[in-house]
């Protein structure tokens, strides 16, 4: 493809802002870039991409503007695939492909939801044989707020967040767990929730500005998902972005001598 052009970038520069149009796509070929939003007066890292990832697609697919910043934190090499040399491809060898493209990730989202929904009620943890669940602090942060030996959760659905500021008014029901934030709007005054839906165990992100990391699976209003199943053991859940210091483990125990459905 002759369009195909590689630029080097150095630490701190700005691939692409929020806002702007989705003019190309790019491929890292060296270095690393961070993926952020903006919230108030600041922005959030939500996510660090390396070597061999993709980015910008969203945009030029859907023909959107971005939805993220792209910053790179190393020396970056890019290969950058303009608009329409990207769209030309499918057009030139095939018009139905973009289509068909378009089509084929509906249906693989689809087949993606289903296998997340079968995985919900198959491998998570079924409500009834559920023993314990407790909370524990996974920073310095939250280890002030809940205390080393954490806090069992005596009843569902319980809703973790942080305290209104003063300026704020809202009619939403106050979190169980409140903190106290300590920077920006990372934390949502209703954040995430710990849930029993239709007998399974589940964390599901209350419209959060910035989501819930599950382990490593994102959740939230912008994402493809909103909720995510709590297995036995423990699940690192964070709430806002990958820098977030609301961090906290979720340690669920089997009861003896229950099996699950």
């Amino acid at each position: 493809m002759k369009e195909l052009e590689e630029i080097s970038l150095s630490a701190g520069h700005v691939v692409y802002e929020e806002g702007g149009p989705g003019d190309a796509v790019f491929i890292i070929t060296g270095g690393k870039v961070e993926v952020a939003r903006r919230i108030g007066d600041g922005q959030v890292r939500l996510a660090v991409l390396s070597k061999g990832s993709i980015f910008g697609e969203s945009g030029v697919l859907r023909n959107i503007v971005r939805s993220t910043t792209v910053r790179a934190i190393t020396p970056v090499t890019l290969m950058v695939i303009p608009k329409e040399a990207f769209l030309s491809v499918f057009k030139r060898e095939n018009p139905l492909a973009l289509t068909l493209l378009r089509a084929l990730c509906d249906r693989l989202a689809t087949a993606h939801s289903q296998l997340m929904v079968h995985q919900l009620y198959s491998e998570g943890a079924p409500y009834r044989a559920v023993r314990s669940i407790r909370l524990l602090p996974e920073s310095p942060e939250m280890l002030s707020h809940i205390g080393s030996e954490g806090m069992f959760v005596k009843a569902l659905p319980f809703h973790v967040g942080r305290h209104l500021r003063p300026e704020e008014k809202t009619t939403v029901r106050k979190a169980d767990l409140m903190v106290q934030a300590l920077q920006g709007d990372e934390i949502s005054p209703m954040h995430f929730a710990i849930e029993n839906q239709e007998g399974r165990l589940i964390i599901r992100d209350m419209g959060s500005h910035l989501g819930t990391l599950v382990a490593d699976q994102r959740i939230g209003h912008f994402e493809e998902f909103s909720a995510a199943d709590l297995s036995y053991g423990s699940t690192s859940i964070q709430a806002g972005g990958l820098e977030s210091p609301y961090r906290f483990q979720i340690v669920v125990e089997r009861a003896v001598n229950k099996k699950p459905d």
